[in-house]
């Protein structure tokens, strides 16, 4: 009988594509199904053991932050910007507001009702150095969670992180954000319901994830880096995505590409074996062999054409209650 798809259930018509091992470059094979039906990428059968794959002394996230310490005064006027980014209007806050780099997260909280006091939840955070950032921008409930962490993790400043999976998690959050986990997930449809019982009235739950109806994943095949076998166990398409979220009891309510050069640079490098963990000397000027700024500057602007084009190789899913998004 043909493997059936775990989101849809189809069986019919269903390929089978074969990636390898390339963050570490340990070149294992792993069978993954695409689904006819809902275009689903997913791992045919999820390693019995996937810490294995997630070393402590080697994978990027879970690598302890650096704590920065900044004067009392220069955090209150950090703080009066973030109460300005996030529509807040403030003299001081607006002509720091004006001098400052763009802040990414600040794109993800905007018309969202987000406040300095809003509770948010960061699920799959590793090591919390997103949420130490956003206590440093004045946010003042904040927590994360992740399975993998060795134990549980207090800094002392009201940043908490739980060593937890998502189902055993507890209370109601107004802004939960995953970034780039939930592809990690082994029961996608039993997370999203679990994350929507923690979702309070009006609140939001981001879900940035790599999407495999791109531009990226067609062109370089099983070389596309974002396959990132055998940790990323499925590969959604806005189609599975949103079967997902229906039968949460979510809707999605606005899908925004954010993919970055490195779907072409990390791809290219695939092809020609170099494994993720070396990648680093391919920067410009960091080797003999590495790309060009031109080089470099164009995998930037191919790929904010493509974002702009609803192309890129990853996604903002923004889901909030399906009677919140009707009304």
């Amino acid at each position: 009988m043909a493997a059936a798809c775990r989101i849809c259930a189809n069986s019919e018509g269903n390929a089978h594509f074969f990636p390898k091992e390339m963050m570490f470059g340990w070149r294992e094979e792993f069978d993954y199904l695409e689904c006819a039906r809902c275009g689903c990428l997913q791992i045919a059968e999820i390693p019995a053991d996937l810490g294995k794959y997630y070393p402590s002394d080697g994978y990027y996230s879970y690598r302890m932050p650096k704590q920065k310490h900044y004067p009392a005064w220069m955090l209150k006027l950090r703080h009066q910007r973030t109460r300005y980014f996030l529509g807040e209007f403030s003299v001081v806050g607006a002509l720091i507001g004006s001098l400052s780099k763009p802040l990414e997260h600040f794109d993800w909280f905007r018309g969202r009702g987000v406040t300095l006091d809003s509770r948010i939840l960061d699920v799959g955070c590793g090591a919390g150095g997103l949420l130490l950032k956003l206590q440093r921008e004045g946010f003042r409930s904040l927590l994360g969670a992740d399975p993998f962490i060795q134990s549980d993790v207090d800094y002392g400043n009201g940043v908490r992180i739980l060593k937890r999976e998502v189902g055993a998690l507890e209370g109601q959050y107004d802004f939960i954000m995953l970034h780039h986990s939930f592809e990690h997930m082994p029961d996608p449809a039993s997370a999203l319901a679990a994350l929507a019982r923690r979702l309070a009235p009006g609140g939001t739950l981001l879900l940035r994830i790599p999407v495999s109806d791109c531009w990226a994943r067609k062109h370089y095949g099983i070389d596309w880096m974002a396959w990132d076998a055998p940790r990323h166990l499925y590969l959604h398409t806005r189609k599975s995505m949103a079967l997902l979220a229906e039968g949460a009891g979510l809707a999605i309510d606005g899908v925004v590409c954010d993919s970055s050069g490195q779907q072409f640079s990390s791809s290219e490098l695939y092809i020609r074996g170099v494994p993720y963990v070396e990648h680093g000397k391919y920067r410009p000027g960091n080797s003999a062999n590495a790309f060009s700024e031109s080089e470099w500057d164009s995998f930037q602007v191919r790929a904010a054409e493509l974002n702009r084009k609803g192309e890129g190789d990853s996604a903002c899913f923004y889901l909030r209650a399906g009677d919140a998004v009707r009304r």
